[in-house]
């Protein structure tokens, strides 16, 4: 074979050389053909017109509209964003080929080219920030108003504003969002859009509309002058399409975007708005002008004036009208006098009772007098009922007070707008919403059954949000349950009959299947075809569940669907009789949530059910067919493996990888109501063969795993272990000898002086013991957490309180210590208690001791949780002359905010911070903030742990001067208080 440099290589003839360049020509050509043509497309920031969205993508209703013609004439579109000046500059010099929604001006026309049908017709509006008084153009009088830099719009407000002589500071923005950011921020008073923008945006930027428009528009394509005419002409034939109704493409882009349906103009309400917000601006531009030339110039101009003035006003579609003091018609434009069926000079001289009911007449004159006697602009609806026909109709109506050079009002200017057509479909789609949203669910779908409409109530049923169920098929919700015979009959009857209706299992969003009872009618067009379908749907879940109920709540989790602790109890003796009979290993799972309470204080139960939901169907991913998941309550899950190698620890190897897939699924994202949460899980394991054939064991020895799993730092799991059985056994022995010494009274109180650099022993602190029969004085820190969690500490914290008020009264009878107080330390779980205050009370009242020398002691963990109610509870017992100190100070979670507002009488420098005061310097620092923050807020300051003479005065330097500790004795009996009680500085 030749090739193409064989050939080339070859002499040949002038006449073979030019027939080889012209198969060359041919054949690039042909290629240049083939390739589809690349269009450069600038993209700007004008919602919903045109933009680029979150993912980077370009959208809106111009790029949808683009990407329909690109389609059909097989371009590549190459989107390029950019600023609306760069956007154009680009454009102008080449580096674009196509830019969407430009305003065809003349000025423009010079610099680029257009096609020649619009594709949308627009218009601008003034939208105004909340709180500010903007009506119409005359309250922009020294406003602020932001607008798009370069627009057409900024250039035709700005000569508007000054043909009316109207004084506005124009604020420009290089992008309508900076535009509405400014008037969301204050840098503006309004904001200038195209309507289509401001109503997208409007509402996120918290401005709303003035009822300000004008500079109606036509919206094209944009190319570089003189460049790319075959796209022009192609974008041309696509225009003429979708307004011919040939492309029903056009019409769904509208639709999509909440533009104006295909050849829908602009409404004759917004053209009229237009048109008499105009002739408004010119009547009273025209009216000063009369009244200040009214001496100069009453001849042959101001006649002319007049008359371009009545031919402007009556080519106007409102109706315009002028009344005098006597509320006479002084003039009255040309669709006045259609109005009322006379010509226009007939209408002067006239009242409103010549063409209205007098009800109507007294109504429009009380409104007028408004105008007329307080000079105030009126903007009102006035509902009219003609003499003539007695037809009512409703009007918008904007009046305003005319006034001379002095001052004083002459007349009034009114302009009306028939808004009966409007009123009657605003009414008609409220009932029609009313209907809609009063059934138990209805759904309205297209021809092709993708839902067009749905009201609340499908959507609660569903479980499926409105926007979520448009565009989507009932099929969505199909459970399974039925079968392709089943929907081809119901498909047949609609056919047929063009009705259905029957019992539907369908399933919700969150997987839930329940019964409805459905109907289905057809809708046809006057032709006979199916334009819609119309759908209702009844929750018969009552009746069905009222079946199914008994079983249900005595076996099933009501709130995640899972097998309940009575059904998973009957599955564990279960599994354990079959693995004892096949030899079959088996485990247990205790999977409990970390932290899961913070998430329902903080955030409500119903979003802790979200999250148990979530959690229960996930575990359901983690096991086989075979296997349980149960709930046992709250956030207490239990994992029932069967079937497990038989050889223990093959069957631990197979629980943990079970394990471990839960504590990767668990642990895994949440969304709850739109905002992410992170969770984790501990999980205690036990294996059949640990349960010794015993369900309350196996049980038991899972629970233990789980603590153990949350004792080494929680998000993990642990296998049973005997030590933690044994620590548990320690642990319910403690809280039994707690029970029988509160019971037979082995506990005693030693007391621990409280010094006083200038006066000595000022008083003590109680401190609880218990001596125990066998062991003796066991250490506080051993038996006061178990206390705190079994719930003893309240008795227990009642017993001191009462003795601590005995040992007050008898050391009121000895005048060497009448004046001692004594500090009782007082746990948050016995100050949280219902009757504390009252039994605090009662104390005192009972035993006669002295309120004023009974200090309590409470720590910063009060301050966690309910401030309000730990003030009110403190305010009280300080009514009756309690003390309060706050204990600990320094190592909690104190907030400034809620100390300060507490009603506390000192605050203790806790003994982490007094041990290495002498060696660290952080811990002197902390030291002196305490006794400067306690002196600011006028408290009183002890440190205690004081143990040496050294940290006693350089307490003192820092400015505390109570203190307890070793250095003054250790805790004993009230009796040894007296060896202590010698001055501070011996």
């Amino acid at each position: 074979m030749t090739s193409v440099a064989d050939v080339w290589a070859r002499p040949v003839s002038w006449p073979r050389a030019v027939a080889l360049w012209a198969l060359l020509w041919a054949c690039a050509c042909a290629a240049a053909l083939a390739a589809p043509r690349e269009l450069r497309v600038g993209v700007y920031s004008n919602e919903p017109k045109v933009f680029v969205d979150a993912q980077g993508q370009p959208s809106g209703l111009f790029v949808d509209l683009l990407q329909l013609v690109a389609a059909r004439e097989q371009w590549r579109l190459r989107f390029v964003p950019c600023v609306w000046q760069e956007c154009l500059d680009d454009l102008r010099e080449g580096r674009l080929d196509l830019m969407p929604d430009v305003a065809r001006t003349p000025e423009r026309e010079a610099l680029y080219s257009f096609h020649a049908q619009p594709v949308l017709q627009s218009w601008s509006q003034v939208y105004r920030a909340r709180g500010r008084a903007i009506q119409s153009m005359f309250d922009l009088q020294d406003k602020r108003v932001a607008v798009l830099k370069g627009s057409v719009q900024r250039a035709t407000f700005q000569s508007m504003m000054e043909g009316f002589g109207i004084r506005v500071t124009l604020v420009n923005a290089a992008s309508l969002l900076e535009a509405f950011e400014l008037a969301q921020g204050g840098g503006a008073d309004a904001v200038i859009a195209n309507h289509l923008f401001g109503n997208f945006h409007a509402a996120q930027f918290g401005l709303v509309d003035s009822g300000i428009v004008f500079q109606p528009a036509a919206l094209y394509f944009a190319t570089g002058a003189g460049r790319n005419p075959e796209v022009l002409q192609a974008i041309d034939r696509a225009v003429q399409a979708w307004r011919s109704g040939e492309d029903p493409q056009y019409a769904e882009v509208l639709r999509r975007w909440g533009g104006p349906e295909p050849r829908l103009q602009i409404s004759p309400v917004v053209w009229w708005a237009l048109a008499g917000l105009a002739a408004l601006a010119l009547l009273a531009a025209g009216a000063a002008l009369v009244l200040r030339r009214q001496v100069r110039e009453r001849t042959q101009h101001l006649q002319a004036s007049e008359q371009k003035l009545a031919a402007i006003l009556d080519s106007v579609g409102a109706f315009i009208y002028i009344k005098g003091r006597d509320c006479r018609y002084q003039y009255a434009n040309r669709h006045i006098a259609q109005l009322f069926g006379r010509l226009p000079a007939e209408v002067v001289g006239l009242d409103d009772y010549t063409f209205f009911d007098a009800e109507t007449a007294a109504q429009l004159q009380r409104n007028d007098r408004r105008v007329l006697d307080q000079g105030e602009r009126l903007e009102v609806e006035e509902v009219n009922t003609h003499l003539s026909d007695g037809v009512t109709r409703a009007y918008l109506s904007v009046k305003i007070p005319l006034r001379l050079p002095d001052g004083s009002i002459h007349a009034l200017c009114g302009i009306s707008t028939d808004i009966t057509e409007r009123r009657k479909a605003e009414e008609s789609l409220r009932i029609a919403a009313s209907v809609f949203e009063s059934f138990e669910g209805m759904v309205v779908t297209g021809p092709d059954q993708r839902i067009l409409k749905a009201n609340q109530s499908y959507a609660r049923l569903t479980g499926y949000s409105v926007d979520e169920l448009v565009g989507q098929t009932p099929r969505l919700l199909q459970s399974g349950r039925h079968d392709a015979v089943f929907y081809e009959a119901m498909r047949q009857a609609l056919v047929s009959t063009g009705a259905w209706q029957g019992e539907v299992w369908n399933r919700r969003k969150n997987g839930e299947v329940y019964p409805a009872w459905i109907t289905i009618t057809a809708v046809r067009g006057p032709q006979g075809d199916i334009t819609h379908y119309v759908g209702t749907q009844t929750d018969i879940s009552q009746r069905k569940a009222a079946e199914d109920e008994i079983r249900q709540l005595a076996f099933y989790d009501a709130l995640t669907g899972l097998p309940n602790r009575r059904l998973m109890l009957d599955r564990v003796q279960h599994g354990l009789d079959a693995a004892a009979h096949s030899r079959a290993g088996g485990a247990l799972l205790f999977v409990d949530l970390d932290n899961f309470k913070d998430l329902n204080d903080t955030q409500g139960h119903e979003i802790g059910d979200q999250l148990l939901r979530q959690v229960a169907a996930r575990l359901g991913g983690c096991v086989r067919s075979g296997d349980t998941v149960a709930r046992l309550g709250g956030d207490e899950f239990v994992l029932l493996l069967e079937g497990l190698s038989p050889h223990p620890h093959r069957a631990a190897a197979e629980a943990e990888s079970v394990g471990r897939a839960v504590l990767h699924a668990v642990g895994q994202a949440y969304l709850l109501q739109g905002h992410t949460y992170h969770s984790s899980c501990s999980i205690g394991v036990a294996l059949y063969v640990d349960a010794e054939g015993s369900v309350d064991e196996l049980l038991k020895r899972g629970d233990l795993a789980m603590y153990q799993a949350k004792a080494a730092g929680r998000n993990t799991l642990r296998f049973f272990d005997l030590r933690t059985q044994a620590a548990v056994t320690a642990r319910t022995a403690l809280e039994a000898g707690l029970r029988e010494a509160l019971r037979d009274g082995h506990f005693l109180l030693h007391y621990q002086a409280v010094i006083s650099q200038s006066d000595g022993v000022v008083g003590a602190e109680a401190l609880v013991r218990w001596q125990h029969p066998q062991r003796g004085l066991v250490p506080p820190a051993e038996f006061i957490p178990v206390a705190e969690a079994s719930g003893l500490i309240v008795p227990l914290g009642e017993w001191i309180l009462r003795t601590a008020c005995l040992q007050l009264v008898e050391w009121a009878q000895d005048p060497h210590t009448a004046h001692w107080t004594l500090a009782v330390n007082v746990s948050a779980r016995q100050f949280r208690h219902a009757h504390f205050v009252d039994e605090v009370l009662g104390l005192l009242r009972q035993t006669g001791a002295n309120p004023q020398r009974l200090k309590l002691e409470l720590t910063e963990t009060l301050l966690l949780d309910d401030v309000e109610d730990t003030i009110e509870r403190m305010s009280l017992l300080r009514a009756a002359g309690l003390g309060f100190s706050l204990d600990d100070f320094g190592t909690g979670y104190s907030s400034l905010s809620y100390l300060k507002r507490l009603p506390l009488d000192q605050l203790k420098i806790d003994q982490s911070f007094v041990r290495d005061l002498l060696t660290d310097p952080n811990d002197a620092s902390i030291a002196r903030t305490i006794v400067n923050l306690a002196h600011s807020l006028d408290l009183g300051v002890i440190a205690e742990g004081v143990e040496t003479r050294e940290q006693r005065d350089l307490l003192a330097s820092l400015g505390c001067h109570m203190w307890q500790g070793y250095l003054f004795g250790r805790p004993g009996p009230a009796q040894g208080l007296r060896d202590v009680a010698r001055p501070a500085g011996e």
